[in-house]
């Protein structure tokens, strides 16, 4: 598994090293020993094994090292490089080379593997090699203070992810790469808030929907529902009216060009879906739900703390925002739900930048508005949103608490009514048979 390309960039990076010592800090911490082949991994492992041990690294205990035999090589090498300046050149392409040789290797073991567990494994190894780990970055106070004006100065524009209710764009600042979890107990409606997110989300982003519980097309019905203003009755009865259906073809084009994909997921592993991730070319995605992700552990607990480690990296290293819903554990109480109550890991807790919970406003009224808790939020406050849902429609908006305290009074004042004329009623009926009723007409 060799090149001519791979080759030469492993002499121009080994030489440079040779050449000039004050490179072999950044050389080692950018590379690794399979970026390397032959002889030259052979050179590379003695100078790792120098540097570690506080022997300063030249071509003479680099030789010392290795024998008498590769002194030629080693000036060869020095030979070769004729400056270490463009070392940061010869590391890219080293390790460019490298990985395209090791994802071609894997390729032809996949296409001679005749057992799925084991090409699975295989995937797994290629579409890790294929996302490049951020390199070390060390910030000093000067060049902190730079950066602060330069991102503050209003010289450049700032965009977080925005969502379908406004009061949370002022409260929750989510970049690329965050990983944010959406918990709630079964019919609070996580589906149907998500499913309006990834709408909402897919007018500036390609946003894919993992589910794994639903599918597509009951999770498109819903889409319809709510996009297209169509009961959900009259969805799952087959009795789309025609001006619903005109209304349908007049967005036909808007829905079929929105950047949105539905993807079963039942069976599938975190690392299946950073694969499908990758393919599509998703910057944002949503799992419904995570505890129904395979996993490796032993336990419950060992597995869905996997499934969090793994959703959490593959944020980091992608730069896609991974939303995940998530169950909670049951309460004998009606109070607001917490971070902890989400289920069977408390690793999801600390792993997620953002936790919002949803929960019935009253638990007997299941079609009445819901509460949006925002329990975890690194980078802001913590409020409550107090949300309208449709269920007809299967979409939420923010409740309007002016309306509510006037239905809230009208209730009341009804409920005082007839508690008045019961009462009036009541005092009627005990009064004694022989006095008189005072407006009774006398004969």
């Amino acid at each position: 598994m060799t090149n001519e390309h791979w080759l030469q960039a492993q002499y121009s990076v080994l030489g440079s090293m040779l050449i000039a010592s004050e490179v072999i800090p950044k050389v080692l911490q950018q590379t690794r020993a399979s970026d390397f082949s032959g002889e030259c991994k052979t050179v590379y492992a003695a100078i790792v094994k120098l540097f570690q041990s506080g022997i300063p690294v030249d071509p003479v205990s680099v030789s010392n090292e290795l024998g008498p035999h590769y002194r030629s090589f080693l000036m060869q090498l020095m030979q070769i490089t004729p400056t270490a300046a463009n070392v940061d050149s010869y590391i890219a392409i080293c390790r460019e080379q490298a990985k395209i040789l090791t994802v071609r290797s894997l390729a032809s073991q996949i296409a001679e593997e005749e057992n799925s567990e084991e090409i699975r494994k295989l995937l797994d190894e290629a579409n890790g090699l294929m996302v490049d780990k951020p390199s070390l970055r060390i910030t000093n106070m000067r060049s902190a203070l730079q950066s602060f004006f330069e991102r503050h100065s209003g010289s450049q524009k700032v965009e977080y992810l925005s969502w379908p209710v406004r009061e949370l764009d002022d409260r929750l600042y989510s970049e690329a790469g965050d990983f944010i979890l959406i918990g709630g107990y079964p019919s609070s409606g996580k589906s149907a808030w998500s499913l309006q997110c990834a709408w909402h989300w897919a007018k500036k982003a390609k946003v894919g929907f993992f589910s794994l519980e639903t599918s597509s097309e009951k999770l498109f019905d819903r889409q319809m529902a709510a996009v297209a203003n169509l009961s959900m009755d009259d969805i799952k009865r087959n009795r789309i009216s025609q001006e619903q259906w005109e209304r349908v073809c007049a967005m036909s084009t808007q829905i079929s060009q929105a950047n949105l994909e539905l993807i079963p997921a039942a069976g599938m592993t975190p690392a299946d879906i950073r694969s499908v991730t990758t393919m599509r070319g998703y910057r944002l995605i949503i799992i419904d739900y995570v505890q129904l992700l395979a996993a490796t552990g032993g336990t419950r607990t060992e597995q869905v703390t996997n499934i969090s480690l793994a959703l959490h990296r593959m944020a980091q290293d992608m730069g896609v925002t991974v939303v995940a819903l998530s169950q909670l554990k049951r309460k004998g109480d009606d109070s607001a739900p917490e971070s902890s109550d989400l289920r069977e890991s408390g690793q999801l807790e600390q792993d997620a930048d953002i936790i919002m919970m949803l929960k019935l406003e009253h638990r007997d009224q299941p079609d009445g508005n819901r509460q949006l808790f925002i329990t975890k939020n690194k980078e802001g406050t913590c409020p409550m949103v107090t949300l309208a849902f449709d269920g007809k429609h299967q979409t939420f908006s923010k409740a309007n608490q002016s309306g509510e305290v006037v239905s809230k009074y009208a209730a009341d004042g009804k409920k005082a009514r007839r508690r008045n004329s019961m009462a009036a009623e009541s005092q009627l009926s005990i009064l004694p048979d022989n006095i008189p009723v005072p407006w009774e007409e006398k004969g």
